[in-house]
């Protein structure tokens, strides 16, 4: 898998500055930062950082972010953006145990064969009652269900071998290592939305999150290390 993200490193950016991949990046980055919480003088661990697209705006915030990837090419991007990257896989985290306020692993568990090993590893370097925030791609969303019919008829496409998972299993996987565990979702329109879907993401937003939270595109989960 790490492979065909190398391959596309120097294009992965891109879908975000298109005007669908803005209003995307705007609802996913607000559901993150809520579960994430304060991050002013917090040091974080992104685990699957790839570029650093979202760690840049985590930066912002004045977190102190690091980062792990097992792709080169994603990692050579997220260095050149500033960030502290090492190379590694997230069911084998390079860093002791407890060591950072935040562990967050967005939209990479869903390429792990292990994802207790992994959750496990994000615990175990995460402080005592600091907090892990995992987002994963929904298997019962319109994206997910696209994507997933999509990848059936190619060989090469990039979620072919991805765990999407459901708001239910997310929740269950994170009640087993954590306390105080809540998911939400985000993004609850599907691919090639229409422009007036789009102006009104935000009124859709809050709506599917009070009435339709299982079934946004990207679930988000957080819960504290006891």
């Amino acid at each position: 898998m790490e492979e065909r993200f190398n391959q596309i490193a120097n294009q992965y950016d891109q879908w975000f500055e298109t005007e669908q991949g803005r209003v995307v990046k705007e609802l996913e980055l607000k559901a993150l930062l809520e579960a994430l919480g304060d991050l002013v003088g917090k040091t974080l661990l992104e685990v699957g950082i790839g570029t650093g697209l979202f760690a840049m705006e985590l930066r912002k915030l004045d977190a102190t972010v690091y980062g792990i990837d097992p792709a080169e090419k994603m990692l050579e991007i997220a260095r050149s953006r500033g960030f502290e990257v090492k190379f590694g896989y997230g069911e084998q985290i390079p860093y002791p145990d407890n060591c950072f306020d935040i562990t967050l692993a967005m939209t990479s568990l869903e390429n792990s064969k292990s994802p207790e090993k992994f959750l496990q590893e994000m615990v175990r370097v995460t402080k005592p009652n600091g907090k892990v925030v995992v987002a994963v791609l929904n298997l019962l969303s319109l994206y997910g269900i696209t994507r997933k019919i999509k990848a059936l008829f190619n060989q090469n496409n990039l979620f072919r071998k991805m765990h999407f998972y459901t708001y239910w299993e997310l929740d269950r996987l994170m009640k087993k290592h954590l306390r105080d565990v809540s998911t939400t979702s985000s993004v609850f329109f599907g691919p090639s939305a229409p422009k007036f879907i789009l102006k009104r993401a935000h009124e859709l937003e809050s709506f599917g999150r009070k009435y339709l939270k299982p079934f946004g595109a990207l679930l988000v989960a957080k819960g504290i290390k006891s």
